[in-house]
């Protein structure tokens, strides 16, 4: 069966991965969609007084509680406001965990689609930052795939959840 055909009858081509590439400041994240609860538009989160400057507060999305963080401060660079096209991406936890099932990452910009095919991936290597599982090329653009599990463990390590 050719690959159109293949597409037609199951909706999907072996090999091929449906993401979302994540503006950052200076960055680009990229998620698989499975990973990606939804992109809302940006609100403002309810701030907690004495948090780290990464964890930026809290949204309501869905009638729950979602803590917000800036990928970037959380991964040792400087923290960035939110722009007049920001969004939050709201990542499904991988854990389990009742008290945590999702969590909020400021984007810069508005998140795309990118059909990644695994063999057009190229590992750049894995990173000295935690919270930053690897590093990518894809298709001459530079990404990162955030470490959901360490950002999860962050949070709860805040005691505020």
């Amino acid at each position: 069966m050719d690959a159109s055909k293949e597409i037609a009858t199951s909706g999907k081509r072996a090999g091929i991965i449906h993401c979302l590439t994540i503006p950052l400041h200076e960055e680009t994240a990229l998620l698989p969609n499975a990973s990606i609860a939804e992109v809302v538009a940006y609100k403002e989160p309810d701030t907690i007084d004495d948090a780290p400057e990464w964890f930026l507060g809290y949204i309501n999305w869905r009638e729950k509680r979602v803590p917000l963080i800036s990928f970037e401060a959380m991964s040792g660079q400087q923290v960035t406001a939110a722009r007049k096209n920001s969004r939050i991406a709201v990542l499904n936890t991988l854990n389990g965990n009742a008290q945590l099932p999702y969590v909020g990452i400021l984007s810069q910009g508005i998140p795309s689609l990118a059909l990644v095919q695994e063999q057009g991936l190229e590992d750049q290597g894995t990173s000295d930052r935690p919270t930053v599982g690897a590093h990518v090329k894809l298709g001459g653009i530079e990404a990162l795939i955030p470490n959901i599990d360490e950002i999860e463990q962050r949070l709860i390590g805040l005691n505020l959840l």
